[in-house]
């Protein structure tokens, strides 16, 4: 990659990695599908490699899209923090609700550059569980929201929503050769322990439940102290926790994860872009 690059190439590629379509995108930016192909395609041009993945289901990042997206994000971002204002603008609240999933590893450089680009704004974060949150976020009590769109039940579009692949896991990636496996586990009603469940019944392994928790930060510190196996994302990956070797166990099905804004507005838009970079790194 060399000269110059417009950040206005980046700003499509970021938008067509969070709509995951050419059509919505452009219709998002407020350019023809052929201009923001073009842009996309001048991109391609500039970096000397292949960014974007077509398919029937849509548009996906390949592997040098997926890393130049950070950078990317961190870019157009740099740039509207130095974007002159008139007057400093009134202070503005903003309500999030997120399930602990998303705040071991993203959040702290989501708020950063959050707080780089609106220092304007004011920050309110709430952590629990989807069944808390979703009735806040009807109720208006909440701005954005990001949990599993299955079991939210909010009837409205999201924003984003992208998949994320659970991983077996045990301390070192060691399966431990007890003859009834010893599992650690997220408590009831948990669909990824329905899921993990499911997959030891289908190869007819026999278990027992060691460890149970409802916090994620409970659960991993069981995995990393040696207890027994489990499933996390794989961004819970750590140097005493690994995953398993592939076909130890039955592998398990993705978790979606999305998010949900109740307007349109500069602030919402930058942090629903921000939470997107940071989560699709580990994404399907």
């Amino acid at each position: 990659m060399t000269g110059d690059l417009d950040t206005g190439l980046l700003r499509a590629l970021i938008t067509v990695a969070r709509h995951g379509s050419i059509n919505r995108a452009a219709a998002d930016l407020g350019r023809t599908q052929p201009a923001l192909s073009l842009q996309l395609r001048k991109l391609e041009q500039h970096c000397g490699q292949t960014l974007l993945r077509r398919s029937p289901r849509g548009v996906s990042l390949t592997a040098a899209g997926l890393q130049l997206l950070p950078y990317a994000e961190r870019i157009v971002s740099l740039t509207e923090q130095m974007q002159p204002t008139v007057a400093p603008a009134a202070a503005r609240r903003c309500r999030v609700g997120l399930i602990e999933d998303v705040i071991s590893r993203h959040l702290p450089q989501v708020l950063a550059d959050f707080a780089a680009t609106q220092p304007q704004w004011q920050l309110e974060v709430r952590v629990a569980l989807e069944r808390e949150l979703s009735p806040a976020f009807r109720q208006g009590e909440l701005d954005l929201l990001i949990a599993n769109p299955r079991q939210c039940g909010l009837e409205r579009t999201p924003s984003w929503v992208l998949e994320y692949p659970l991983q077996w896991l045990a301390r070192d990636g060691v399966k431990p050769e007890a003859e009834v496996l010893p599992l650690v586990m997220f408590s009831a009603p948990c669909s990824w322990r329905d899921a993990m469940l499911r997959a030891l019944h289908q190869l007819d392994q026999p278990y027992r439940i060691v460890f149970e928790s409802t916090s994620q930060l409970a659960v991993q510190a069981a995995l990393e102290a040696g207890l027994g196996v489990g499933a996390l994302f794989p961004d819970a990956v750590s140097a005493q926790l690994r995953p398993l070797p592939e076909h130890s166990l039955p592998p398990l099905p993705a978790v979606p994860l999305a998010l949900y804004r109740q307007r349109d507005d500069d602030g919402l838009e930058l942090l629903s872009r921000l939470f997107f970079r940071a989560l699709g790194q580990f994404a399907v």
